[in-house]
């Protein structure tokens, strides 16, 4: 584009930085779109295959494919990208806190193409995370070519967060709560307006190239009255005490493992190996898991397979990033989440069987319970549950179980998912006002 026509169309800003945002929101749209199409053509050429065969052949392969995969990544990280080896909401809190650099061209391109080949090859994580850091860097990197300030360069990048958790979920309003609880952190009202724009923008960009249908399949969930609160409450504080534990479990092996395997590479190839280990006893934790948890939310399985899941999936996560195998936290959030509640309410039906429990509500209250327990993320994690499943129904229960998720975990892990993993790279944000009830018993 032209200097002079850059310049004239600089002139009438606001209108250009909507159109700007506009477009941003439906190329952000457009790379989801093709970031889910790589991910299950490399779960169809990796993991798939391997968990096909038999016998000694399939074992060998499903620990070796991950295992495998996750170190070619970490090798091709450290030589050519190294700062897409870092977690992904929190370089993108740090890039909008700090500096937008930190979403460079070479990090943003690793993350997008070897993400795909970490999930297909049975990585026990989620898409959505690196799809936020591709949709955040992409928004900074048009600002930054369009030569717009550097307030507006990272002004979009929650615009991209909005935009990218929007496609990837075909669920907008989530992707804004989202962007204002985890990255702004405050609703300023320009920076919260382009991330509405961005996000409805690229939901009618996923809407028309995938048909707009819910991520998980759920039927209609129900409960039968104030007394069925009960076992929300206890879903609730369960979830919150696993998430907690996790996060706990998550930093110490990290640096276990940093100082037992100093080498990057070689760190991933063995969690990858002893996620593929896990896979064998549990297949259904490999990848990213939105079958298995659409197959709970209808009310299918029973206690003792959904408890071996939840577990299974459970030290997968922690293992993969400990290791550094790459791929997001929101995926196995709601898949653990899932898992428990269906274990749970399952065994409370063989306690309480004339109670009427219904198994598929506990798995969507679980999915927003553990994900708040992660992320604290309170709004976002109702809204997701409701946005990916279509199902408004049991909002109540959902609430309650997000609120003691929330409680609970704190109690036993102060930092969330995100700041844990910022504090360990010596980042510390600004302080801000505090909350008024923050401290209220």
């Amino acid at each position: 584009m032209k200097p002079a026509l850059l310049e004239r169309m600089r002139v009438g800003s606001r209108r250009f930085l909507l159109a700007t945002q506009v477009a941003i929101g439906a190329l952000c749209g457009l790379a989801a779109f093709v970031f889910h199409a790589l991910v299950r053509a490399m779960q169809s050429l990796l993991i798939v295959p391997a968990l096909g065969r038999v016998g000694t052949a399939r074992a060998l392969l499903v620990v070796a494919t991950p295992a495998a995969a996750a170190f070619a990544i970490a090798l091709l990280i450290r030589r050519w990208a190294p700062g897409a080896g870092g977690a992904n909401l929190a370089r993108v809190r740090r890039a909008y806190g700090q500096d937008p650099e930190l979403l460079d061209f070479r990090s943003v391109t690793a993350t997008f193409f070897l993400t795909p080949v970490s999930l297909g090859s049975g990585a026990p994580l989620g898409p959505e995370g690196p799809i936020v850091v591709v949709a955040s860097g992409v928004s900074a990197g048009v600002a930054r070519m369009l030569r717009l300030p550097k307030k507006v360069v990272r002004g979009m990048i929650p615009a991209g967060t909005a935009a990218g958790i929007a496609a990837i979920f075909n669920a907008p309003i989530t992707g804004v709560v989202f962007a204002l609880e985890e990255v702004l952190g405050t609703a300023e009202r320009g920076v919260l307006g382009g991330a509405i724009v961005a996000a409805v923008a690229a939901a009618i960009v996923e809407t028309a190239l995938l048909g707009g249908r819910p991520v998980l399949a759920a039927k209609p969930a129900d409960w039968s009255g104030i007394r069925a609160l009960v076992g929300f409450a206890l879903l609730g504080i369960l979830a919150g005490a696993a998430a907690g534990f996790t996060m706990r479990a998550i930093e110490r092996l990290r640096h276990g493992t940093r100082r037992a395997i100093p080498n990057a590479a070689l760190r991933a190839g063995a969690g990858g190996a002893l996620i593929g280990l896990l896979g064998l006893v549990s297949p259904r934790i490999l990848s990213v898991g939105y079958g298995t948890v659409s197959f709970w939310l209808r009310g299918g399985g029973a206690a003792a397979p959904a408890a071996l899941a939840f577990g299974a999936k459970t030290a997968g996560f922690v293992i993969a990033l400990s290791c550094g195998v790459i791929g997001g936290t929101f995926a196995p959030s709601l898949f653990m989440g899932a898992a428990l509640g269906a274990a749970l309410s399952h065994a409370l039906q063989h306690v309480f069987p004339g109670a009427g429990i219904d198994s598929g509500a506990y798995a969507l209250a679980g999915m927003g319970a553990f994900f708040a327990g992660v992320l604290r993320c309170p709004i976002a994690a109702v809204l997701i549950v409701i946005e990916v499943t279509g199902d408004y129904g049991l909002v109540l229960p959902l609430m309650l179980s997000v609120a003691l998720a929330m409680t609970v975990s704190r109690l036993v892990s102060p930092r969330n998912m995100v700041e844990q993993q910022m504090h360990e790279e010596g980042f510390v944000e600004s302080e801000s006002a505090p909350d008024p009830l923050s401290n209220a018993r």
